[in-house]
């Protein structure tokens, strides 16, 4: 089943308007995403879509970076209480799932650019803190009948602190494989981002095919874009990348579409590939 990220579109803010192309597209699967503008969720009812919510959604009026792994206090009861309010809108929804993304040592001022490398952290702090947060949702979660999963982070040249990833937890499979340890199977999985791994395998140098064959049995969804290897830029799938060779190991959970600033016709184009590479 391939989902649409409410981040495909072009100008994606208002997505009220993205979910009204969505509709007349003719799309059902849609997963609710992380780069909108704060709006009165009520407006969801006149759409009827088969949903799943990712990380930073519903958008909050005062906006601030999500981060499970904070040592900020402020910034930490704002990231839970954001989990939580999504995980309620998955019951008002009947949406089965939830995602987040893995967190930070630090607090970043920006996603997808340099974070600032001060006030780091240490690590086994951090990680603490994250698991912590995780557990408090995992309970939440079961309690409301919502699986949910975190999505290990993608480390880019320009967050490496002296060639090495200081800033960015979860993002090689030997920390994954911790975590998980503490969390029964049904709690927690791992929403695999193809494009994550196919850039965090080149800076972090790892086997990308054995990082999927790692993760695969604790899956729950994947994401699915396109990049130059070295870069996350969330591009438009071509027939031969990387990404849609893994999409066949995974015929049973919701694979995401995640490309961006795509018109309606292009991301129907790419949902039409990613069907083929399942159905082979």
């Amino acid at each position: 089943m391939i989902y649409t990220s409410t981040s495909c579109l072009k100008n994606p803010k208002n997505i009220i308007r993205v979910l009204t192309e969505y509709e007349r597209a003719g799309l059902e699967n849609v997963e609710l995403g992380s780069v909108h503008q704060h709006f009165d969720i009520k407006q969801l009812k006149q759409f009827n879509f088969n949903y799943t919510i990712h990380n930073y959604f519903p958008p909050p009026k005062i906006s601030f970076n999500f981060n499970l792994a904070s040592s900020n206090n402020t910034i930490l009861k704002k990231s839970l209480f954001l989990a939580k309010k999504a995980i309620d809108l998955c019951v008002k929804l009947e949406c089965p799932l939830y995602t987040f993304h893995a967190g930070f040592t630090v607090d970043p001022k920006t996603l997808g650019k340099a974070f600032e490398k001060k006030n780091i952290i240490d690590r086994r702090f951090a990680v603490k803190i994250f698991i912590d947060s995780v557990k408090e949702l995992t309970e939440y979660a079961k309690n409301r009948g919502i699986s949910i999963a975190m999505e290990p982070n993608v480390v880019q040249k320009f967050n490496l602190v002296e060639g090495k990833n200081e800033l960015l937890l979860f993002a090689e499979f030997k920390e994954i494989k911790e975590m998980l340890k503490k969390f029964k199977r049904k709690e927690l999985g791992i929403l695999i981002d193809l494009g994550h791994t196919a850039v965090t395998s080149h800076w972090l140098n790892f086997n990308k095919d054995e990082f999927v064959d790692l993760c695969r049995d604790r899956a729950f969804a994947i994401h699915l874009s396109n990049n130059n290897g070295i870069q996350d830029q969330h591009r438009s799938l071509t027939k031969n990348c990387w990404q849609l060779s893994k999409l066949s190991l995974f015929k049973d959970i919701p694979i995401i579409l995640e490309t961006m600033n795509l018109d309606i016709n292009k991301i129907k184009y790419n949902i039409k590939l990613a069907n083929s590479k399942i159905c082979n």
